[in-house]
């Protein structure tokens, strides 16, 4: 068995639960999507201490407390799948010098870390992607994050979301959800940040542009800034396998068995990210030219990715999930190396379109299922890896053209981090551009960052810390 086949197997062992989920999440956007009624939310909170220098506590019970006031005129981003979801214990003990509260806010678990020495600002942070699990449950911002937000006086809070999924939009709901309650809490904060990772970019994105009053600056780790953009890139993906490969993938077909095409024929045709049949060299040739072209740890992103980006369309083949219903390839071009036996022209004209339904690529409706606008008011820092191949950095480039079309280009700094890898970043990386984002925040000093609109061959000296061993690592 090929390395392609054993792990497509070891994917489908572990996505068996949240392939059974999405079948029950295709039912319900065949009946119609909904979203939850209006109401009370539910709301529980529990709250440990920890002394400074203490290893730790355990929490204890606290209060109920009261319930957050919706901000007049929000307007929902997210559409509710309707699936019935659970929410795993949010407890969490808080780093020495800090207080960790805890609890459930509607549909979604919370956590909230205040240092003792609070400096009067508070960062939310927006997770990634978790699967498609009937579970939601909150993550906490990278360790070193963490520690440099405790240590230097700033207060954290995290949402479960109450749904799990591609739902940026439900993301950034219960995001603003959860800074609400922290405010009724605790008071107003001085400033109030915003930052997130992959998906958690999207998130971001549609929290500047559909929020604009609610936060003072924003950080985005490997985000999918571009919105459904993510998703068109990964239509894109499977389409440039199934053209290269010579195959006819069994999507959009009722009952087609596209597990089986993945782990028997791909291999077959395409070999693997180490050992390429001519067609997998075709392959990789458009992969690379469709996310940014040569760069430091193309081929180490290259294999990370090489079947995880068949996931969506594993899970889904029938697209009949909200984001895959939206996605499309249609206006994607499609660009290869000489010398592997096919042109531009031919890949272009022969490569099988996905369209997508207009009813769930429509802004009005589902205001996460389109591209984002760029229409940001607040200071932006991003890093991206070079190597990120799941949410490439082509997300950063698209975003960047959409800044600048808004005239907000003097609100966003770009940092590049070579690194193979999705969201691979050293702790130094996280928080010198933190620190930064906040300087430009409190007294307008806006930081440097990279150009990355053109050729990447050699990018992210400026700002990656420290390089990686075998840095560049593979380019071409």
């Amino acid at each position: 068995m090929t390395g392609l086949a054993r792990t497509l197997r070891r994917v489908i062992r572990n996505l068996s639960s949240g392939f059974v989920l999405l079948l029950a999440l295709a039912l319900a956007a065949c009946a119609g999507s909904t979203t939850p009624s209006p109401g009370t939310p539910t709301v529980s909170s529990q709250t440990a201490t920890v002394a400074p220098g203490a290893a730790g506590a355990s929490p204890t019970s606290g209060p109920s407390q009261p319930t957050p006031t919706a901000q007049p005129g929000a307007r929902p981003l997210g559409t509710s799948s309707g699936a019935a979801t659970t929410i795993k214990a949010p407890d969490f003990t808080a780093l020495a010098g800090s207080k960790a509260t805890f609890g459930t806010l509607g549909r979604a678990g919370y956590e909230i870390e205040m240092p003792d020495d609070w400096n009067g600002e508070v960062v939310l942070y927006a997770h990634g992607f978790a699967g498609f699990g009937t579970e939601v449950a909150v993550q906490t911002p990278p360790a070193a994050l963490r520690s440099y937000l405790i240590t230097n006086g700033f207060a954290w809070v995290a949402s479960s979301y109450s749904e799990n999924g591609y739902d940026p939009g439900i993301g950034a709901d219960d995001t603003l959800a959860l800074k609400q309650f922290f405010v009724q809490q605790f008071g107003t904060p001085k400033h109030t940040y915003i930052v997130g990772a992959s998906m958690g970019g999207n998130v971001i994105a549609l929290a500047l542009e559909h929020q604009a009053t609610e936060w003072d600056g924003a950080f985005s780790m490997c985000g999918a800034l571009g919105g459904i953009g993510q998703i068109d890139y990964l239509v894109s993906w499977v389409a440039a396998a199934e053209y290269t490969s010579g195959l006819t993938f069994p999507i959009g077909v009722p009952g087609g068995n596209l597990g089986t095409v993945l782990l028997q024929d791909v291999p077959r045709e395409l070999g693997t990210p180490t050992s390429p049949t001519a067609k997998g060299k075709q392959f990789a040739s458009i992969i690379k030219n469709l996310t940014g072209g040569p760069r430091p740890f193309f081929e180490e992103g290259f294999a990370e990715q090489y079947t995880v980006n068949f996931g969506l369309a594993l899970l889904d083949p029938e697209r009949k999930t909200l984001f895959n219903k939206a996605a499309t390839n249609d206006a994607a071009t499609y660009h290869i190396d000489p010398g592997l036996g096919l042109t531009d022209s031919q890949i272009d004209s022969g490569i099988r379109r996905y369209a997508s339904d207009p009813a769930s690529r429509d802004g009005n409706a589902h205001p996460d299922m389109v591209p984002t606008t760029g229409n940001i008011s607040v200071p932006l820092i991003t890093i991206h890896g070079t190597g990120d191949l799941f949410v490439p950095i082509t997300q950063e480039q698209y975003y960047k053209q959409q800044v600048d079309a808004a005239g907000k280009g003097d609100l966003l700094v770009q940092r590049a981090i070579r690194s193979g890898g999705h969201c691979k970043f050293s702790g130094t990386e996280i928080t010198s551009a933190f620190s930064d984002l906040v300087s430009w925040v409190r007294d307008g000093t806006k930081p440097k960052g990279d150009d990355i609109t053109g050729d990447l061959t050699n990018a992210g000296l400026q700002f990656t810390d420290p390089l990686r061993p075998g840095d560049p690592g593979g380019v071409n």
